[in-house]
């Protein structure tokens, strides 16, 4: 994600825009799917350390915060030129990434808490199924085409 940084898009170009962004959901849906395998492995009694799941929700937690940054400052190109859609869409945006961040940052908590709690795999398991569907629906509401 470093390349990708949250740095401003107001000069970005709307395609430019869209390809950063599902570039960004292109790493996120691999690090989401690597979770996964993690959470599965530990549902079906290979643990990993409670490190490595504490580890997987850190990861993921610091890598969404890093891109809802960049993506509600693409959504201004994105969205178009029509300032009242704009910003009801922009505001929707932002209501959604605001559940998402505090889902995040309760299970963050919980997990440097409580490393070791059994039930950690099935919320990251949920976490990162959760977080899949949420990017396919803003790719469609977005009209982010792969083309």
């Amino acid at each position: 994600m470093d390349l990708i940084s949250a740095a401003s898009v107001s000069n970005f170009a709307v395609t430019t825009a869209k390809r950063c962004l599902l570039v960004q959901h292109d790493f996120i849906r691999a690090l989401l799917e690597r979770a996964h395998v993690v959470a599965e492995r530990a549902l079906d009694g290979q643990p990993p350390s409670p490190d490595e799941i504490a580890g997987t929700i850190t990861g993921i937690r610091s890598t969404v915060e890093v891109h809802l940054s960049f993506e509600e400052n693409a959504l201004q190109a994105i969205l178009g030129a029509d300032v009242p859609t704009r910003e009801r869409r922009t505001a929707w945006f932002r209501k959604d990434h605001e559940r998402q961040r505090d889902g995040l940052a309760i299970l963050h908590r919980e997990a440097m808490a409580r490393p070791q709690l059994p039930m950690l795999a099935a919320k990251l398991a949920f976490v990162a199924t959760w977080l899949l569907n949420e990017m396919a629906e803003e790719e469609r509401t977005l009209s982010t085409s792969r083309d």
